[in-house]
Parts: C-alpha cells; sequence; structure tokens
C-alpha cells in the first residue's frame, strides 16, 4: 500500500528510533574509556610535601600517659592517614607530645588529619580518665621542610627524641618510636620510606646500614635547637633557615 506524502516522513522517522545506535569505533570507545583512568592517575601523581608536625600537652592536651594511650593514639593516626591520601616517615610518642613527619599533598589535609586524630584521642582519654579536657589548638607545630638534607635532619631529629627526653637509653629500644621499623625493615608498620634516602644507595640492605649509621650520629646541641625553633615558628623551612656555616653534626 502505498503511502501518502504527510506519513511517509512519519514512519521513516519511528523506523530510525528502533534501529539500535551505531558502536562508537574501537579508537574513540578506548580513549572515552581510558579518560577517567588518566585523570585518576594525575590526581595520585599531585607532588606530596613533606610536614614536621608536633602535637604536644601544653598547647593541645595531649599527654600519652600510658602504653594503652599510645597505642590508642598510634592506630587513630594510621587510620587517618588512609583517609586524608598521607604517608608517614618517622615519629616518635612521647609522655608530653607526639612529633611526626609525614607528606601529604597540601597543608590543608594534614590539618585536618592532626585534628581528627586529636578529638579522637581526647574523647578516648576523657572517657578513660574521667576527665574534661578541651583543646582549641589541633598541633604545636606544623611546618613544611623543604630540601633533602634538611629532610634528613628531621628523620634524626625525631628519631632520637626519645633518647633526648630520657624515655629510652639507646635506639631501638621503645617501641613507640619509628626507629625498629626504618633501621631493621620490620614488616607491617605502615611507614614509607622518604625519598631524600634514595641517593645513598640502591642496595635495601646497605640503605638500611647506612640510615642505622646516619642516625646513630647525634645532632650539634646548637643546630638542634637552631632547626626546633625553626620548625615552631615557621610554616615553611629550607637549609636557608639555618645558620651559616653550622653543622649538623661535630664528626
Amino acid at each position: 500500500m502505498a503511502l501518502d506524502p504527510i506519513h511517509e516522513p512519519l514512519l521513516k522517522k519511528c523506523t530510525l528510533l528502533r534501529q539500535p545506535a551505531n558502536p562508537l569505533p574501537r579508537r574513540v570507545a578506548n580513549s572515552a574509556a581510558a579518560r577517567p583512568r588518566r585523570l585518576a592517575a594525575k590526581r595520585r601523581t599531585v607532588p606530596a610535601s613533606t610536614y614536621f608536625v608536633e602535637i604536644d600537652n601544653a598547647s593541645c592536651r595531649v599527654e600519652l600517659f600510658d602504653a594503652a594511650c599510645r597505642l590508642f593514639f598510634r592506630a587513630r593516626l594510621q587510620e587517618a592517614l588512609v583517609r586524608h591520601s598521607a604517608a608517614l616517615h618517622a615519629y616518635s610518642l612521647l609522655a608530653d607530645r607526639a612529633v611526626l613527619l609525614l607528606s601529604a599533598p597540601s597543608t590543608w589535609p594534614v590539618e585536618r588529619l592532626v585534628s581528627q586524630v586529636q578529638q579522637t584521642y581526647l574523647h578516648y582519654f576523657n572517657q578513660r580518665f574521667r576527665r574534661r579536657l578541651r583543646s582549641a589548638q589541633s598541633y604545636s607545630a606544623l611546618c613544611c621542610v623543604q630540601g633533602i638534607e634538611l629532610t634528613r635532619e628531621c628523620y634524626r631529629f625525631i628519631e632520637r627524641s626519645p633518647l633526648i627526653a630520657g624515655e629510652s637509653l639507646c635506639l631501638g629500644d621503645t617501641e613507640w618510636s619509628s626507629y625498629p621499623a626504618n633501621a631493621f625493615g620490620q614488616a607491617g608498620s605502615g611507614l614509607v620510606r622518604h625519598a631524600c634516602f634514595d641517593s645513598l644507595v640502591p642496595d635495601k640492605q646497605g640503605s638500611l646500614a647506612l640510615y642505622r649509621d646516619f642516625i646513630s650520629r647525634p645532632l650539634d646541641p646548637l643546630y638542634a635547637r637552631c632547626l626546633s625553633e625553626a620548625l615552631h615558628t615557621q610554616q615553611h623551612v629550607d637549609a636557608l633557615a639555618m645558620p651559616v656555616g653550622l653543622r649538623a653534626t661535630n664528626e
């Protein structure tokens, strides 16, 4: 039956709508499917900055009273690292403060991480000891560390903190420090070796031996005081912040 000129265009349009859409060419489809992955890869490869962080009792009301307190604090810290895409390099949990060296894409996730860990710990501490501790300050120091040499000195400053505080007799005799994992490769520590030590030696075992030798040399007292003052009073620290000619060690 012949179609009249009025209904014929409508019938052709309905026929086209019923037909399945033509698939995209393979090259176009592959590029479209790979686009989200490429964007995700770009987000993951954002250069991270390194931060020195201190959470103390005087400013933040964080008192790591005993082993249970330190275990709780460290567990909450490890959980927060994953949530905020941060990496922990070194730490020391002392009675009156926690000292950390970590990397993150920017200062904002570090501030959020520290605030969450502090608030969670204060809630635990108040319930356990029936206290009502509160603090409007989340950290006593948060400083971006720049430069390979200065980052290494921050490692040494943190790893030797238990010795300086009198809570340790020798390196590695406390479980509340990152030294056993960094110096002996303890599995399951959740620590990430910073790139500042990649240039020492390519061999893994040799790298650990050099790390132990590096940390074993104590900081010069004047250098340690200048470094501590810079980390606690400045937002960004590089080698220029240290006095000219002042060596990190006396050796």
